[in-house]
Parts: structure tokens; C-alpha cells; sequence
């Protein structure tokens, strides 16, 4: 049996366009071992995912000791293929005649976080072929992310589809209804819009165009929520803190509209393929922006934007300047175009 060994990113967003590797992988050889190797975080997007036969959490081997022990459990796997996304020593270890694949970078026209996953597939695995598109482009210039030929692919369990399910017998949801979910949080303060501008939005898309809106989130995030609700006139639902990242995905699959900052629930619309609005301020939209098929990118370009900085130098303009109105329109238009 074929052996195929991934290595993957803690980050939960980076985890979930790993999804689209792990499923070319599973359709290339679909009677391989297939091994896992991520952080944390990221482990659980995967925790029982039947597409793999192991799923290996870093957090175990943090120690030097512990990545030595690592280095020797994989070394005892002996794997026929290696894809490594995050730049590792053990493909050096495991694929020394190979190393040079490990070793080159994406091309500079290759911009987005997606196209750089598949390309290191691609590269790192010639026998996966993600796309002739992808082939012939990759050398010549940048995809846009509405030409992937290769669809994302999240997996989620029975028991996530029953929770989702529940949640929707709570808040009397019908068929009939339009649903919008709002995600106000990111793991970077900087990259959150302003709650006074999420609350005016969902008051609106509920008053004008008659949508229920859920706000969800993590847990740490449902103060900004909370306040969010505060200042509402309208009712709102809150799913946050009461789903993990995979019941936020089939969430969002039953809705008709996410609007999200930059963050990993932008990553998990696009997985899911819901029509997403973006709000953009300090990251680039062109490296991390929505690839769902329906779009739009909401930002105020501005001469420090995107500086990509972990602090902003001045007061946070790039997100206070982002208007209403113009989320607003965003919105209305995609739901239009939904029905």
C-alpha cells in the first residue's frame, strides 16, 4: 500500500485550504495510507476525517527531544510521497534525493495562499495532477480564483450536520428564510472591521431585505459579539462559542450569505462556497481574499494598506474608514444575485 505522508500548518485558516491537498491526494491514490501531520488548532478541522488513516498533532512533540522522536516515527512510516507545507527539515530526511523540490518556492506571480498550496502539490508530488490549468499557468502567471478547476473540500460528520440541524429547530428557522452569517472576529485585532459597522449592516440586511442574521465566532470573540448585539435594533442569533470549525462550515453551507473579516471563517466560506462579502484593511486581498465563486472585496485603499504589520502605525484607519453602506450594497447585490 502506498504510503503518503502530508505535513501541514498549525493555523486554522492555512489548515483549511490544506483541505484541497488532502482531497487531490485522496482522488490521485485513493488506496493510499494517507498520514497527517498539523498543530493543534488545525487538528481539529481533521479529528476523524476519513480520507486519512493518521492525523499526527505537532503540540505532542514540542520539545527537542520530541521532534527527534518525531523525526523517528516518521522515518519507521517510510513514505512512498511527501508533501510538505510549511517548510520543514524532515522532507530532507525522508526524500534526500528529492530535496530540491522541497526546497524551491512558488512563483512570484502565484499570489494567493490557495495557489501556493496546490503549486507545492504539484511540485513536491508530480504524480497528483491538480489541474492542466494550474500546470500551465503556474510557470506563466497568476490564477485567479475563480479558474481553481479544483473545488475545496471540507469534511464534516453526521454529528456536526445533526448540531447544525438543532440549531436550526432553536431558532425556527424555515426553508424560506434568507440567512446571512456574520463573523466580526479575527485572531488580529487590526484585521477586525468596527462593531458599530457589523451592527449597522445586520439591522439593515434585516429591515430591508427581510434576512435573519446569526453572528458566530469563538468563544474569546463573543464579547465583541455581545456588543455587537448591544447595539442593535433588530434580533440577531449568536452561534458563538457553540460550534467548532467544522459545524461553522455546514453552518455557513445553509446559509445564503457570510460576510467576515480576514480571518479563518473567510477561509471556511470559500470552502463551502457561499457567496462571501470581505472586509479587507491591513492584509492583501489578492494573497488571502475569498475564492468563492460569487465575491466581494469591501476596502479602503489607502497609502499604508496593505502593510501586512502586526501593529498599526497610525489609528487603525484602514478598517475605521470601511463604510456601512458600502458593505451593505455588497451584500444586497449577492443576495439578488442568489435568488
Amino acid at each position: 500500500m502506498k504510503r503518503v505522508l502530508i505535513i501541514g500548518p498549525s493555523n486554522i485558516g492555512d489548515a483549511v485550504l490544506t483541505a484541497d491537498v488532502i482531497a487531490s491526494a485522496r482522488r490521485r491514490f485513493p488506496d493510499a495510507h494517507l498520514a497527517l501531520v498539523v498543530g493543534e488548532r488545525a487538528a481539529s478541522l481533521f479529528t476523524g476525517d476519513p480520507r486519512l488513516q493518521t492525523l499526527v498533532e505537532l503540540s505532542r512533540f514540542d520539545s527537542l527531544l520530541g521532534r527527534l522522536r518525531l523525526a523517528a516515527a516518521l522515518w519507521r512510516y517510510h513514505p512512498h510521497l511527501v508533501v510538505d507545507l510549511r517548510h520543514t527539515l524532515y522532507p530532507l530526511l525522508l526524500k534526500p534525493l528529492a530535496a530540491w523540490r522541497y526546497l524551491r518556492r512558488p512563483p512570484k506571480k502565484l499570489t494567493h495562499m490557495r495557489e501556493h498550496q496546490l503549486w507545492k502539490l504539484y511540485q513536491q508530488v508530480p504524480e497528483v495532477r491538480v489541474s492542466s490549468r494550474l500546470k500551465a499557468q503556474g510557470k506563466s502567471g497568476s490564477l485567479q480564483p475563480s479558474a481553481f478547476s479544483l473545488q475545496p473540500s471540507l469534511w464534516w460528520s453526521e454529528k456536526d450536520l445533526a448540531h447544525v440541524e438543532q440549531l436550526w429547530r432553536r431558532w425556527r428557522f424555515d426553508d424560506a428564510q434568507r440567512v446571512v452569517v456574520i463573523c466580526p472576529g479575527a485572531r488580529s485585532h487590526i484585521k477586525r472591521w468596527t462593531t458599530d459597522g457589523f451592527a449597522r449592516v445586520a439591522d439593515r440586511l434585516t429591515v430591508e431585505l427581510g434576512v435573519v442574521v446569526i453572528f458566530a465566532g469563538e468563544p474569546d470573540e463573543r464579547p465583541v459579539v455581545e456588543e455587537i448585539l448591544g447595539m442593535m435594533a433588530r434580533r440577531a442569533h449568536s452561534a458563538v462559542g457553540v460550534t467548532t470549525i467544522r459545524q461553522l462550515g455546514a453552518l455557513m453551507a445553509r446559509a445564503q450569505l457570510v460576510i467576515t473579516n480576514d480571518s479563518a471563517a473567510l477561509h471556511v466560506a470559500s470552502a463551502v462556497q457561499t457567496p462571501t462579502v470581505a472586509i479587507f484593511g491591513p492584509t492583501d486581498e489578492r494573497k488571502y481574499g475569498p475564492t468563492s465563486p460569487r465575491r466581494r472585496v469591501v476596502r479602503r485603499r489607502l497609502f499604508c494598506s496593505p502593510c501586512e504589520q502586526a501593529l498599526c502605525r497610525f489609528q487603525h484607519e484602514c478598517m475605521r474608514f470601511v463604510n456601512p453602506d458600502e458593505v451593505y450594497e455588497a451584500a444586497r447585490q449577492l443576495l439578488i444575485a442568489s435568488t
